[in-house]
């Protein structure tokens, strides 16, 4: 609140001390008056260069850091992509190989399946022929004993 009084007391005395400027300058020879606006104007202008050159330098700065917080950024981008396909690409393998495996089992499990059925399928025949030649050892037996 008392930066906002204190503004505008200084308002009030910038308007005051220019309405007696205007007021002393309608009294002089225009010319001179004339020339001393020009002063006044050319000092405006510089102070406005100044300031404007001043931005800039500003400008420039701040774009610089941001330039290389951006070109930071985009290098992280890369190298992240780069370690995200190499990921990807190692995950795909793993998955192949994880898939052959798999492949390789079922076919080493499908083969000791087909052998056990061999073996069962062999074993009944067995079963069944054995009584059979045992019945024939005995009648060839008896023949040639004879």
């Amino acid at each position: 609140d008392e930066k906002r009084r204190a503004k505008q007391k200084f308002q009030f005395m910038e308007s005051k001390l220019c309405t007696k400027k205007v007021n002393i300058e309608k009294k002089c020879d225009q010319i001179e008056v004339m020339n001393l606006q020009i002063k006044e104007l050319a000092e405006q202008v510089e102070a406005c260069k100044a300031e404007r050159d001043e931005v800039k330098k500003h400008y420039d700065d701040v774009m610089n850091k941001e330039g290389n917080v951006i070109a930071k950024l985009k290098f992280q981008v890369e190298i992240l992509d780069k370690k995200v396909t190499a990921r990807m690409t190692e995950y795909e393998q793993t998955v192949a190989k994880y898939n052959e495996v798999k492949e390789k089992g079922k076919e080493d499990i499908y083969n000791k399946d087909l052998l056990i059925q061999r073996l069962d399928f062999d074993t009944a025949r067995v079963e069944k022929s054995i009584p059979k030649i045992e019945a024939d050892l005995v009648i060839l037996e008896q023949m040639a004993s004879k």
